[in-house]
């Protein structure tokens, strides 16, 4: 064979050869990254680390339950929300002179009072119940979303928004969050309550006090939450002497007969809207004009 030819050819063997090695690398590269990408996505799964379940306290979050405990160090610098309305309210204590006809302590069922259903995303809020039913009385709502007994009992015992007032009654109704996600037994719950009282008797003994057992929550009466509710309540009812303090419980009149609870009374099965808090507001109105009067 021509020398010639025989170099033309071995020329292009060698360049088909590059050819093909270049056109099959991407391909190669795309074939080792996908077998790595799954190891990759492995092992960063495997770094994530798993969610803690909510344990409940050796105690049965006994101490934690009963012991004064403020939200939040109310003479923090970094302020939040709570510091704003903690702020608020003592700045409308001062606009009524002390001259406070009621306190209401609670968690958030109570705060909202305070907020517009028709304003609200998730539609729950009683302040156009309020405004018919209390806005003549001079009102200090010391409910804050999130609030539990030892947060309650802070407020009646070591707070400063009772150093100088004598209002004709106080409204509690406190212990729904203490049972949620683990934090204490029913037991437990219903101790904080009984030491909230107790804290109010001895700090305003002059002041009546009215008691509302917790409100139910979940839709079904199965739902463990309820029966939790009934062993606070069972054992809360008997603070009561109907001379001080007075046990109110409107449990069934937020439930339909199958006991089951309407999102049509409380929209995510926990807060009222305003027809949860008109129930309310007239299961309350007999004691509001029996200690504090009818304006």
């Amino acid at each position: 064979m021509n020398k010639k030819i025989v170099l033309l050819f071995a020329a292009a063997c060698a360049l088909f050869s590059l050819t093909a090695a270049e056109t099959a690398a991407p391909a190669a590269k795309k074939t080792e990254a996908a077998v790595k990408a799954p190891a990759k996505a492995k092992k960063a799964s495997a770094k994530k680390p798993a969610k803690k379940a909510n344990v409940l306290p050796a105690d049965g979050g006994m101490k934690a339950s009963t012991t004064a405990t403020p939200r939040f160090n109310p003479k923090a610098k970094k302020k939040n929300a709570w510091h704003k309305r903690y702020d608020t309210k003592l700045k409308q204590i001062a606009a009524y002179k002390n001259d406070v006809d009621m306190v209401w302590i609670g968690d958030s069922i109570t705060h909202y009072w305070d907020t517009d259903a028709l304003k609200n995303k998730r539609k729950f809020g009683g302040l156009a119940t309020y405004n018919k039913y209390f806005s003549k009385y001079k009102v200090i709502n010391l409910g804050y979303s999130g609030d539990r007994t030892q947060h309650a009992l802070w407020m009646a015992a070591k707070s400063p928004y009772l150093n100088n007032i004598k209002p004709k009654m106080v409204m509690v109704m406190i212990g729904t969050n203490n049972i949620s996600r683990n934090r204490a037994t029913p037991a437990a719950a219903a101790a904080g309550v009984t030491k909230v009282v107790e804290a109010l008797r001895a700090r305003l003994p002059e002041t009546r006090i009215l008691l509302f057992g917790v409100f139910p929550r979940e839709a079904s009466v199965k739902h463990k939450y309820r029966q939790h509710i009934k062993d606070i309540n069972a054992v809360i009812s008997k603070l009561a002497d109907d001379k001080n303090v007075f046990y109110c419980d409107i449990t069934d009149k937020f439930l339909d007969k199958n006991g089951t609870l309407s999102r049509s009374i409380m929209p995510d099965l926990l807060h009222p809207n305003d027809a949860g808090y008109e129930i309310w507001a007239q299961a309350m109105m007999p004691y509001v004009e029996k200690f504090v009067g009818k304006k």
